[in-house]
């Protein structure tokens, strides 16, 4: 009797079978990585759904939408802080014992921001708060987290400024359109009592343009993690602009460089933060740093970013919306005839 022959893989089969392997992992790898980004643009949807309802909250009880900033100083408390409560962080708002005082004096722990060592501050700089942060980025980055007087955690969120600086204020020679936003600022505001230009939050009839045709909230980039000062850029806790404040200047993801106060992730030795920037000038304390300064809405989102109206709806913005369009979007009293496309 023969012995019959093994049944088996020739090298040829088994090359075959792994080729078509690899090619079936090829097709079905980018539904994966599309599925897995949707499901993270919902959830910066939802983040940011949360962040517009808390400053409708905020609306109801104090009659105006959160200030843009509380003095108009660098790194001076800002929209962040104060709604904290609205969204289940009492605690963290409680340890920024300094935001009610007043008025204002050049001391830190003080009542312009949350700079001081100070263990309270500190663990309210600390926090890792999951609202501000989008899941499609890196965020949570720390920046300056050996130091006791500076370390806190950046975040993705921020407030629409209108066109221009944070004053509204051209930036460029063209017609704009320029002016205020949700979160615009006056020259010299101030929260003590008698100033000549106080801090109050815009209202819902400050939006002559109307709520649901009125930017209110979008997205930033953060830098990778900093041992020293990494720039501005996602200092969500400061009231900056390239921190918790964006402008309306550039349509989202812009080429056009971004142009801060401080310097610019690159500087700091960051080469994963491929966002263009540029730095106006080193930033100082006691100043307002923000006259000519903007940064564009950005995100790790494709082809747009998420914004939330000041009706508190939000909807995905592509970056091939119209420079003059998104600028009037922007604005909250342009009295444009526009509306999202």
């Amino acid at each position: 009797m023969s012995r019959g022959r093994r049944s088996g893989f020739t090298l040829v089969e088994l090359l075959v079978v792994i080729a078509i392997i690899g090619i079936l992992i090829a097709l079905l790898l980018p539904a994966v990585q599309a599925a897995r980004e949707a499901a993270r643009r919902t959830q910066c949807v939802n983040h940011l759904k949360q962040l517009a309802l808390a400053c409708h909250t905020h609306h109801d009880v104090h009659g105006e939408f959160p200030y843009a900033r509380k003095y108009d100083y660098w790194d001076a408390y800002t929209w962040t802080q104060l709604i904290l409560p609205r969204i289940e962080q009492a605690a963290v708002y409680e340890n920024y014992w300094t935001l009610p005082e007043r008025p204002f004096r050049t001391a830190y722990p003080g009542p312009l921001g949350p700079i001081g060592d100070d263990p309270r501050l500190r663990t309210a700089r600390h926090a890792q708060i999951e609202t501000f942060y989008c899941p499609s980025d890196k965020s949570p980055t720390r920046n300056e987290m050996g130091t006791t007087w500076f370390g806190f955690m950046r975040g993705n969120y921020s407030g629409c400024t209108g066109s221009g600086d944070m004053y509204g204020e051209p930036v460029d020679s063209s017609s704009g359109p320029w002016g205020l936003g949700v979160f615009g600022v006056q020259h010299g505001q101030s929260v003590d009592t008698g100033a000549a230009v106080p801090t109050r939050g815009a209202r819902e009839a400050d939006v002559r343009d109307g709520t649901s045709n009125t930017v209110m909230l979008s997205e930033l980039l953060v830098p990778a993690d900093t041992t020293g000062w990494g720039g501005p850029m996602g200092e969500t806790i400061y009231g900056n602009m390239g921190g918790a404040l964006f402008s309306g200047t550039h349509t989202p993801n812009t080429s056009a460089a971004d142009e801060v106060y401080g310097p610019c992730p690159s500087a700091a030795g960051d080469n994963t933060y491929d966002a263009p920037c540029v730095s106006i000038s080193s930033a100082s304390w006691w100043r307002p740093n923000a006259a000519r300064a903007h940064a564009a809405a950005r995100s790790r989102h494709p082809e747009g970013v998420n914004a939330a109206l000041a009706d508190g709806s939000v909807h995905f913005i592509t970056d091939s919306i119209d420079q003059e369009t998104w600028r009037s979007l922007a604005t909250r009293d342009g009295r444009e005839p526009v509306s999202l496309p």
